[in-house]
């Protein structure tokens, strides 16, 4: 996957971690819609030069749209621009929530989030898996939610690889 577009949480957990450039390892480039950055902004305002010196982001800006409009009568700004652009430019999409994720799914895209971000950064072997697995632990005590299922599944996972 060269191209990416983000949501919000999973760079906010890769920021908490001090990671936020991991997805420039994996990826070309990653695309940020307007209302993300925006996002992302109001929780930290160092962001903006985090995701500069990381060297892969590209804010883009959206023009309104029925899709857009529809979107966010259900989802919050953020995701459905994300979607919106991943749609329009028929790229896969970083989202965790789990509304966000059922919508992208429901409109055809490529979905992954935090934990299939960390299983692709050990299959590229840009992190050890013992490496991902402290990411992941600590993002959970963050605040990070996911259920002990996929927890369980994500941690085989990087044993396995």
């Amino acid at each position: 996957m060269k191209l990416i577009v983000s949501d919000t949480t999973s760079l906010v957990v890769l920021e908490e971690l001090g990671m936020l450039s991991l997805p420039c390892q994996i990826f070309e480039g990653v695309l940020l819609p307007q209302a993300v950055l925006q996002e992302l902004l109001a929780g930290s305002p160092t962001v903006a030069d985090q995701l500069e010196q990381a060297g892969c982001f590209e804010v883009v800006g959206l023009t309104p749209s029925d899709r857009l409009a529809n979107l966010l009568l259900v989802l919050d700004p953020g995701e459905a621009e994300a979607i919106t652009l991943a749609v329009e430019r028929q790229l896969p999409i970083l989202l965790d929530e789990r509304k966000g994720r059922s919508v992208a799914l429901g409109l055809h895209l490529v979905v992954t989030g935090f934990c299939g971000l960390l299983t692709l950064a050990v299959k590229k072997k840009v992190l050890p898996p013992s490496h991902a697995k402290t990411l992941l632990d600590q993002a959970v005590v963050n605040g990070f939610r996911l259920s002990d299922k996929l927890y369980t599944q994500v941690s085989a996972t990087f044993v396995g690889l």
